[in-house]
Order: C-alpha cells, then structure tokens, then sequence
C-alpha cells in the first residue's frame, strides 16, 4: 500500500530508533525513485570556471551506477600546459563501511588521455599548448569543442531520462545562436524553444531533429558528432538553408480554391 509516514516530536515523547531511520530514510527514498529512470552523468551543477593555475569545480550532483553523489564544496584542480589530451574526471571507489556509515566516494582527477573506465565519470578535457592560457569562455557554439586551450565539455554526460545526453549549458547556447540567425520555418522553431528552456534535451529528441534537418543517420552518435550536427545546422539556419529533407524555400506550398 502506499503511506505516508512521518514522526512527530512532542514533549514527553521517547526519541526512539525507528522514528530517525523515518527522517533517514524518506528523503533518501524520494530521490531514488524521482531518479530511478536517469542515465549515468551530472544531474545538476558542477559548473567549470578557470583559474590561471587550476580548473575549479562547483558543487554539484552526478549520478553513478545507481548512486546519487553530492560534492557540496567547490574542488580546485590544477592543471599545467603538456600540448597532449588531458582529462577531468571523477574516479568511482569501492563501497567501504566506515564506523557509523557506509561510505561510497568519488575523487575528482586530473591525468593524461581521454579514456573513462567504467568506475569513472568525465567532467571535461583539454590539450593546453606551451605558453598558452586554458579559458572556458566561448566565442560561439561551435567553439565548445575548440582542440587546443579550452576547456571542453561536450563529451561530459548529463543524466537524462534513460540515456545520458549534451550538457543543457550546449544547447541553450545553441538555441541562443538558432533564434538570432532567424529560423524560417516551424520545425526549428520547436526543437528551439525545447533547447532555451535550459533543461537537458533527451538524447533520442536531439538525435532525431539532426537526422531530419541534415537528412543523415544520427543513431549511435556520440556526443562530439551531436554537437557538430548542431553547429552546421546553425550555419545553415544562418544561411537560411532548408531542411534536407525537403524542396525549395518553405518547402511544398499549396493554393486553396473556395
């Protein structure tokens, strides 16, 4: 049956062992189950800034194997100019009980290349070139997946419904660019408004308006061709190109006769 189960604490009440685990355990219930469908990947936070020595990280919430992980203080990562890839991930430890808890951790680091293992977790990556400055500042959307000294966020999952997806900071940065280049027709128009909400936008959503704008096969992209797809559509948009799939300025244009 469905409850509703909390404790009242009144005077000349005894503070017994079942009524804390009710306070222990419904919020923690809630959040399961509000996120039990959720792919792998940040669900809220962890917003990058860069500092002249270090990449810091603000506090967030990622999810991971089943587990939702908080990091409720803002972590400092250096950093230092290699010319090779470079990646920021969180590193997933095994369960360990200690004392009164059950403690299940995930360190955030720093090390060479841009493989993820399963027990990780990618935040960004970059390749910073000699005598360069790392930013993550962005001249356009196009710019997020920039190779050389800028951060870059594009492959980082965010938890979404049942697959993980682009980050919500890409595609509102997306939507940004398609409304100032005047989208001409309606199909734009609603994947548009669904990206400047600032929410994640479903994987399935986005691969299938870049397979009918472009007319390609968009199943199985990983999240750098996602991003590629959204920047030529905007150079199309801005270009007033039509979809792919369809004929001539406006596309088929009926007359109708009283």
């Amino acid at each position: 049956m469905f409850l509703d189960k909390f404790p009242t604490f009144t005077a000349g009440r005894v503070l017994k062992y079942d009524m804390l685990n009710a306070l222990r355990d419904y919020p923690r219930d809630y959040v399961t189950i509000m996120y039990s469908h959720y792919s792998e990947g940040v669900l809220a936070g962890c917003n990058l800034e860069v500092t002249s020595e270090a990449i810091q990280i603000a506090p967030g919430l990622v999810r991971h194997k089943g587990k939702l992980y908080t990091l409720s203080q803002p972590v400092l990562v250096p950093y230092s100019a290699t010319g090779q890839d470079t990646i920021v991930k969180i590193h997933f430890s095994k369960e360990k009980k200690s004392g009164d808890y059950i403690l299940s951790s995930g360190d955030i680091i720093s090390v060479p290349g841009i493989k993820v293992a399963e027990n990780e977790l990618e935040l960004c990556r970059f390749k910073l070139k000699t005598g360069a400055r790392l930013r993550a500042e962005y001249l356009d959307f196009a710019d997020y997946s920039t190779a050389y000294d800028t951060v870059n966020i594009v492959s980082a999952p965010y938890a979404a419904p049942y697959e993980s997806t682009l980050s919500p900071i890409l595609t509102r940065r997306f939507a940004e660019e398609a409304w100032a280049g005047r989208p001409s027709h309606a199909f734009d128009y609603v994947f548009i408004s669904l990206c400047a909400q600032g929410e994640p936008v479903a994987r399935n959503v986005i691969v299938a308006y870049t397979s009918a704008r472009l007319g390609i096969v968009a199943k199985g992209a990983a999240n750098q061709d996602l991003h590629r797809h959204l920047a030529k559509i905007l150079d199309d948009i801005r270009l007033g190109k039509e979809m792919a799939t369809r004929s001539g300025r406006g596309g088929a244009r009926r007359i109708l006769v009283d």
